[in-house]
């Protein structure tokens, strides 16, 4: 075990939550540890490493098991300092990172914020020590209906606004007006396809709440185990990652891409890659890919500082990288609206897509329907089909039916 990522799935590898939940997991606690103190383009459009997950499957998929593991990493002992109490010779408990309430109202939020999340830093700027502070906070939340179940649009507002990190202003009735300065938010929350179809209506979505969101869907559990324990090996993979995230505590200032990594980034925006040639076609990930760009520079700098703590320029290593994991993670992301409910077939055209991809050849009508004959109606069928083909998964000329898509084993391929 060489990397921080690879530990964390060596101590999660009796988990049965699938490989995307396992690794967003841990994504977004490297994300939470970076809090708002390491950002790209410190003179333009200023970005910051911070994540907007939510894991998406049906219930027992195993979403809260990922996200009780990121509250219990981020809340080791470890992970605390003693700092002077409000009360003379008193010192009182501060968590490195933050982590919000599993429950709480939009007000409780930002008082939380202003009042507990406050932190100081330094930073060297052009040769000078520079000294500055943030409000960042996390929320590992384990399902999203209970942050959202009360003024759903007005919070949808506010994570808006705290997602890219802008100052919030927030009036009540009676107790005046709270101003957030230099916030970060991150976010990791678990739900079902049920719950996101019932949410995130039209005006929600057109928001821009679901371009920042990464919507990671899993399907059930990987496999069936029954939990043999914890090793002494394994405990020592999680210490090693626990120490990994209390020096990360230290890294501060802004963040550059290497020439090379520069250079890169510059063809694939450019080029259209990341807007144009999508794994994706569904249209209601069109705002997704609005902001991708955002979303590969933010994975970007995690997937720099996963290993790290001496380099603050990113090279096109992770770049690639977190280029390669986004779009496995969108192969599938559109089931986080159709499932188990518009889209009863789901199942079965993943498995008629993975048929044609493994065929390496274009695969006739017949052939699909003599091997799909036990499992669905022709007209079943033919409904996949339409699906694949208006989604540009697979193309249609006189030999068949051909992959426009390349969808890995697992999600260590893309790594």
């Amino acid at each position: 075990m060489e990397t921080n990522l690879e530990r964390w799935r060596y101590f999660l590898k009796d988990m049965e939550s699938p490989e995307l939940f396992i690794d967003w997991g841990f994504y977004s606690m490297i994300a939470t540890a970076l809090q708002r103190r390491v950002w790209l383009y410190p003179d333009t459009f200023t970005l910051y490493p911070n994540l907007f997950v939510i894991l998406i499957g049906p219930p027992a998929a195993g979403k809260s098991r990922i996200i009780s593991q990121i509250n219990e990493f981020i809340r080791n002992p470890k992970l605390i300092r003693k700092v002077p109490g409000k009360k003379k010779n008193k010192v009182e408990i501060q968590p490195f990172y933050p982590l919000s309430a599993d429950t709480i109202t939009q007000e409780a939020l930002i008082q939380y914020i202003v009042r507990e999340c406050g932190r100081d830093f330094f930073y060297q700027n052009e040769g000078k020590r520079v000294r500055a502070s943030h409000f960042s906070v996390g929320f590992m939340i384990e399902e999203l209906g209970v942050l959202l179940r009360k003024n759903c649009e007005n919070i949808v507002n506010m994570l808006n606004q705290l997602y890219d990190s802008r100052d919030f202003t927030y009036k009540t009735k009676h107790q005046g007006t709270d101003a957030i300065k230099n916030v970060c938010v991150n976010i990791v929350a678990g739900t079902t396809p049920a719950f996101i179809r019932t949410a995130f209506n039209a005006e929600i979505i057109s928001q821009g709440f679901t371009s920042r969101v990464i919507m990671v869907y899993g399907d059930g559990p990987r496999f069936l185990r029954q939990f043999p324990g914890v090793s002494d090996e394994q405990k020592t993979a999680k210490e090693k990652v626990v120490d990994h995230l209390a020096k990360l505590q230290k890294v501060n200032g802004p963040v550059a891409l290497s020439d090379e990594c520069e250079a890169f980034h510059k063809e694939v925006y450019e080029s259209g890659q990341l807007t144009q040639q999508r794994v994706n076609m569904d249209h209601r990930l069109d705002t997704y890919y609005g902001r991708k760009n955002v979303h590969l520079l933010k994975l970007s700098m995690i997937m720099h500082f996963m290993d790290t703590t001496d380099s603050m320029v990113v090279e096109k290593v992770s770049m690639e990288r977190a280029l390669r994991f986004l779009a496995h993670t969108e192969i599938r992301m559109h089931e986080a609206y159709v499932t188990g409910g518009r889209n009863s077939l789901a199942g079965i055209q993943r498995r008629v897509l993975e048929h044609i991809i493994n065929s390496n050849k274009a695969v006739p009508y017949k052939r699909l329907w003599l091997t799909f004959v036990d499992d669905l109606s022709k007209d079943d069928l033919d409904q996949c089909i339409e699906f694949l083909l208006a989604t540009d998964q697979i193309s249609k000329d006189a030999s068949g039916f051909r992959s426009l898509v390349e969808q890995p084993t697992s999600a260590s391929d893309y790594l």
